[in-house]
This record gives C-alpha cells, structure tokens and sequence, in this order.
C-alpha cells in the first residue's frame, strides 16, 4: 500500500496511477459524498412531490403542459427539468421533454414494477430525513431515540401493506438469483421464514410445480399473502402462518428458507434461527441462506446502512456487520453438511443439507 492509500480510500472505477491520482480519486469520492447525493435524492424528491413522474409517463410533453398539469412556473419546472437531464433523468428532443427509460423504470407504475422500483422509498426516506437523519448528532449524544412513523412491528393491515410494499421493491434480482442457484429438487414442503408479501415464494412456486409453501410472518399480513397468491395464480400452494420466529419452532418441512432474514444478524441470533430451522428438517432437509453482502468495504451496502442509522437511536438493536463467510463454519456446527456457495447481484447464498 502506497503512503497516498495510506491516506486516502479509493473506490471501485478508480483508476489510480499515481499520488496524484489516487488524490484526486478522493477528492471525486469527497464530493460525491457532499453534493452527489444531496442533488439526487431532492431533484428525486420535488419531481415526486409535483407528481411529475406521473405527469411524464403519459409520453413526451412540452414545459408548458408539464407546468399546468403540476401546477408549477414554467420557468422554474424548466430549470428543474434541465437538472434531471444531467442526472440522466429525463431528455430533451426538439423542445419536448420526456423521461428516459431508467427514470421509467424506477420512478414509475410502481405496481408494474413492484419487484425493482424506487418509488416507495422516497416518501419513506423523505421522512425519516425529516424526523430522523437530519438530528443525527442529537441522537449520538443521547438526546433522541429512532421512531419510526409507521409502527414496527405492524399491527394493522395498514401498517403491513407499508412495508410490504417497502420490502418487495427490490427483490427483482433476490428472486432470479434464488430460480437459478437454489436446489429446490424434490422439495415438496418449504418454510419461507419472514417470507414477506410472498413474492418470492410465488416465484419458486413458478419453477417448482410440485412445491408448497409455509410463509412464516406477522398477523396483520396474512391476508396481504393470500390475495397476493390469489394474483399471483398459487392460491392454495402458499399458506401464510403467523409465529413468532425467534421463539416458536418452525413446521416440519424438506427446506427451510431465510431470503435475506439473517444478513444483519449477529452469529447468536443466526445460530438460535438456523438451529430452529435443523429441528424441523428431518435427516437430508436442506436448509438454504440468501444475504445481501453488508461488509464489503470496498462497495459499502447504502440500502443496510440506512437501517444502521436508525439503530444508533435504538437502545438495542440486532443490527451488525457480519461477514457472511461465517456460515460454513456455523452451519457445520448446528449439524449440517453439503455447505455449497454462490454469489450474484450483490447477494450470497449458502445452502447445506442436514446429516
């Protein structure tokens, strides 16, 4: 490591030659921190408090109708509009503004692209800047707790489409991952732990005809999981059950899945969860771990440290960096063997068969 590495930290797509480069690398990361994100998130933000995302997704329109239809100053949403141009946002042609195919993608129809859409967490970020990030200093020094505005965990059904809908936001790339690295042959009985809305379930469910699903998750969600396999065409092959995971024990079943359940686990609570999860699967289950990577250095995991940021204001918390490559050793002591691993799309996933 060089005196300047020493000092300064780079950064993937850095290409440093030199002192100087390796400088200058930082001084990009430095600003990227300041301003990049600040410019992001609140052009982000204004164009959906306009409900202008919404606006442009009818197709290509000049600032004039834009304004009226947002109720904004043609001036000013031109402004506005230039600045989503350099963000990649939107694009200009022959004085009609339209959004570019990324911009469609994440900030429209999000019940079309329910599974990898950005839309849910602006609001839900929104606010916590406002009641929460923005205070950070006065929550390190003791004066403020994290609260969130919608409570966890949910009791109503309210509460539960909420993050339902936060959850499944992102789960696009989880699922194919999980359709192509899962051995899920011969499986006929799976228990979903923390299963979610139960997108993912419904997606194995599409691979593996012969497989039903145990969805573990809150009460307030039951309902939300069945309608989802009503429309999802599995009614009848996922049956959501509500208990209490940390305590309950698990239905017997050929496998047992945790889709990003223990990545911000310590090893006591994935110790206690995977060894629940040995006692329900009978000699040759396979049990089956998908993580996000949170401790990569390198490529810091910016959805997990927004969770890591409410937990300083929480007096206990569960959440940590753990390197997933404690699970080999781990899942070998509860008593299981086969340990197999793969990695795509900013995930692993171990999966092991019990002796």
């Amino acid at each position: 490591m060089t005196s300047a590495e020493a000092q300064f930290r780079c950064f993937p797509n850095c290409r440093c030659m030199s002192d100087d480069a390796e400088l200058y690398c930082s001084m990009e990361r430095a600003y990227e921190m300041v301003f990049k994100g600040t410019v992001d998130f609140f052009v982000i933000k204004a164009a959906y408090d306009l409900d202008l995302f919404e606006a442009m997704a009818s197709g290509p329109q000049e600032v004039e109708t834009l304004a009226n239809a947002t109720g904004s100053v043609p001036m000013r949403l031109e402004r506005l509009l230039i600045t989503m141009e350099q963000i990649g946002l939107t694009h200009l042609h022959e004085g009609i503004w339209a959004l570019t195919p990324f911009a469609e993608q994440f900030f429209t129809t999000p019940e079309q692209h329910r599974n990898m859409t950005m839309l849910p967490f602006v609001s839900y970020m929104t606010d916590l800047i406002q009641t929460y990030y923005s205070s950070l200093a006065d929550v390190t020094r003791g004066k403020m707790d994290f609260t969130s505005h919608v409570p966890h965990p949910p009791r109503t059904r309210e509460d539960s489409v909420f993050y339902e809908t936060i959850h499944r936001s992102n789960i696009h790339f989880v699922q194919k991952f999980l359709r192509d690295q899962a051995n899920l042959n011969g499986v006929e009985r799976l228990t979903d732990v923390g299963g979610g809305i139960g997108d993912i379930a419904a997606s194995l469910c599409a691979k593996y005809p012969e497989l039903q699903v145990t969805l573990i998750n809150l009460p307030s969600a039951l309902d939300l999981v069945r309608e989802n396999a009503e429309v999802r065409g599995v009614a009848g092959r996922i049956n959501p059950i509500a208990i209490d995971m940390y305590r309950d024990p698990y239905p017997k079943a050929d496998a047992v899945l945790f889709a990003r359940i223990l990545y911000p686990m310590n090893r006591q609570f994935c110790t206690m969860l995977l060894q629940k999860a040995y006692e329900a699967l009978e000699p040759g289950g396979r049990v089956l771990v998908l993580d996000m990577i949170i401790s990569d250095r390198s490529k810091p995991n910016y959805d997990y440290l927004t969770h890591y940021l409410c937990g300083i204001g929480m007096n206990f918390s569960v959440l940590e960096f753990k390197d997933h490559a404690i699970y080999p050793e781990l899942l070998r002591e509860i008593g299981f063997d086969e340990v197999t691993f793969a990695e795509g799309y900013d995930h692993v996933l171990y999966q092991a068969v019990k002796v």
